[in-house]
This record gives structure tokens, sequence and C-alpha cells, in this order.
């Protein structure tokens, strides 16, 4: 069990840096080190977060951990609202699909393609989309770019 927890995060943690590389930004030790405390303790706060950098890294700025922490929200990894936890993703791997929860507790999850489908199905019924692909969504303040 336990075994497939660090299985899990080390492969969340692969897909966050995998991400920072698709958009041009160096995966540098301190923010693989970021992302290391942001896994492994609740942080309420980018200053909790700098505290436990600086037990392990003396040389990490706390504007590196804003900046840091400001990229992981606009990649979607944070949800609004909640401790600095990474947002979970769907246990089917969907990695950029969508993973709905309804009031009465059911969850719906979606792969990519589907959920891409599922918006330009309903956009093309608006009238908003012809041939044109769904490029960016925002939600809640948070950006995704499908």
């Amino acid at each position: 069990m336990q075994d497939e927890k660090l299985i899990r995060v080390a492969r969340e943690k692969d897909r966050i840096l995998e991400l920072f590389r698709q958009k041009g930004m160096r995966v540098t030790k301190q923010r693989k080190l970021i992302l290391d405390i942001v896994f492994e303790y609740d942080c309420i706060s980018c200053k909790e977060i700098y505290y436990q950098a600086l037990k392990k890294d003396k040389n990490v700025g706390i504007a590196t951990v804003y900046r840091m922490v400001n990229t992981l929200a606009d990649l979607g990894v944070f949800r609004a609202n909640v401790p600095y936890r990474p947002a979970k993703q769907p246990e089917t791997g969907a990695g950029n699909g969508c993973r709905i929860v309804l009031k009465n507790h059911t969850i719906i999850e979606f792969e990519q393609c589907e959920w891409q489908n599922l918006l330009t199905e309903a956009l093309r019924r608006k009238g908003y989309v012809g041939e044109a692909q769904i490029e960016e969504m925002v939600f809640q303040g948070v950006s995704f770019h499908i």
C-alpha cells in the first residue's frame, strides 16, 4: 500500500516536471525541492513552504517559492482555497482529463479526448465552435490549456 502511494507520488511529480519542460521551463534543483515539500507537507502558505525549503537548502529564496507556487497554480496542480496540496488526478490515469464530483458525491471521470469532445459538442450546439478546437479554459480563476 505504501509502495503504491510512493509510486503514484513519483509519477505525479514526473508529470508536473514534464509540464514544466513542455512550457520551456528549466527543471532546477530548487524547483524539485519545492515540489517535494508540496507533496510531503501540508503547508498552508508560501512562507511555510519557504521555511521547509530553508531546512534543506539555505539558498532558496522566498521569491523562488512564490514563483513556483504561482506556476503550479497556473498549471492547475493546486486546488483553490485549500492548503498547498497537489490536486488529485483521476485514478484512471486521465492525466489532463476531467474529474467531476457531484453534490451527492458521485464521481464522473473523463479522459482528455472525451472531455474535449463533450466541450466541443456543447459549444457547437450553442453556435460557438465550427471546426475550431478549444485552446484554453478558465474555471474559478485557474487556466487550463487543453
